[in-house]
């Protein structure tokens, strides 16, 4: 055999082996191993009965977190739902079909509302469902509304800061300074009190204008204390402001700021997270507060409000509900409030703690402090929890928003 076959069979010899161990490894190391096939076990079926269906890797519903709360269903049969309320299951009407951004009562007893869709504002007659334009003019991303109590005027700010008034009787706009927020219009709608909060904290005020943005006055330094600032303008235009001191764990001073930098006497209240409406007469303020005594849960109060009277007859009212969720008689005499069926403890330190529950309506006496369960409403839906509050003119129908449709609904007092 000469010598260039022997290097030929060792080379090809040298192949095989470099192959052979690198299929070994391949097969020690590296290869997957298939696994083995699951038993199958074929279900047994008697005749009428359908198969067990495995839960394993399907979708599953959560717990309803609104078992336990009124509904339609849990109405006794035996009870009747009344057309008016008189304290027991209350019909509820629906009035729209579309959710109302920011929806005020007027004066002719129609609604003002913003359509965030088209960017205009309009106006919802409850009596015959007719709907009509407030004004031809656009407002595209409006971030939020404040209108004046006649609702003839409107600020609308927008998300990079901007701010005008529109007036919808004279169809007038005018800009507002971007500093400026927290807004409230004075009774008779020509005139406004607002934050100005700038960079600095020596530039924060309390102050007033005239609704073209004229006349500004500046009433009260705010400096880092703006969120316990209260825009909240009495009806006689004397009190400007609110302003909330924390004197405890469990008690809040509230500081009345005048116009002019009268001396007011304070009210201090029994709880904190102080939100205040005054009376239409001025009179009193119906406010929220919250403590460890009923468990962090917002609780109406109502005290005077007004001069060398303020602080005087600090009463509780005895429903756990916030202000906001109330409206008061033009004469001051009666308010009514949505007050949610069920509160879980914090839910005054934590508002979204009450997402889920639904209200009743009451209704208190000013003059005395007497409360009464007005109705429990009843109607297309499982429950309504209000947004927002409205009593006719006439009081004699309830309107209320829905807050889980954005809905306008209403109840009959009369």
């Amino acid at each position: 055999m000469n010598e260039r076959l022997k290097k030929i069979i060792i080379i090809i010899v040298f192949v095989l082996v470099v192959i052979g161990l690198a299929y070994a490894i391949y097969y020690l190391f590296f290869k997957p191993i298939a696994p083995e096939a699951p038993e199958v076990v074929e279900p047994v079926i008697e005749p009428g009965q359908l198969p067990e269906v495995s839960l394993g890797n399907i979708n599953q519903f959560i717990t309803n977190v609104n078992e336990g709360l009124p509904s339609i269903s849990r109405i006794p049969e035996e009870a009747q739902v009344a057309e008016v309320a008189n304290g027991g299951y209350t019909k509820v009407n629906s009035l729209t079909q579309t959710k109302l951004i920011s929806p005020q009562l007027n004066k002719s007893g129609s609604f003002n509302y913003y359509d965030e869709e088209d960017g205009r504002f309009y106006r919802f007659n409850p009596v015959d469902a007719s709907i009509s334009r407030l004004s031809d003019q656009r407002f595209f991303a409006v971030d939020n509304i404040t209108w004046s109590d006649d609702s003839a005027k409107a600020v609308l700010e927008y998300p990079d800061g901007s701010n005008i008034i529109y007036d919808f009787n004279e169809n007038k706009q005018y800009t507002l300074p971007k500093e400026f927020q927290d807004f409230d219009f004075a009774t008779n709608g020509n005139s406004l009190a607002a934050e100005v909060i700038g960079t600095r904290e020596e530039t924060n005020w309390i102050v007033t204008a005239n609704v073209d943005g004229s006349n500004i006055q500046f009433v009260e330094r705010v400096g880092d204390q703006s969120d316990n600032v209260d825009i909240n303008l009495s009806p006689n235009n004397q009190v400007v402001a609110l302003f909330r001191k924390n004197i405890s764990a469990d008690n809040q001073e509230i500081l009345f700021i005048g116009r002019n930098q009268e001396n007011f006497k304070s009210l201090i209240t029994n709880g904190r997270g102080f939100e205040g409406e005054w009376t239409p007469n001025g009179s009193r303020l119906l406010y929220s507060v919250y403590s460890a005594d009923n468990g962090f849960r917002p609780t109406l109060w109502i005290a005077e409000a007004s001069g060398d009277r303020i602080g005087l007859n600090n009463t509780n009212l005895g429903l756990n509900t916030w202000i906001d969720k109330c409206t008061m008689t033009s004469d001051s005499t009666k308010a009514y409030c949505s007050v949610p069926d069920e509160l879980p403890n914090g839910s005054g330190l934590y508002r979204g703690l009450a997402a889920g529950t639904f209200d009743s309506f009451y209704q208190i006496d000013l003059t005395t402090g007497q409360v009464s369960l007005l109705a429990q409403p009843v109607g297309n839906q499982i429950g309504y929890s209000v947004q927002r509050l409205f009593l006719s003119a006439d009081e004699s129908v309830l309107y209320f928003q829905d807050s889980y449709t954005g809905y306008l609904q209403s109840v009959n007092l009369k």
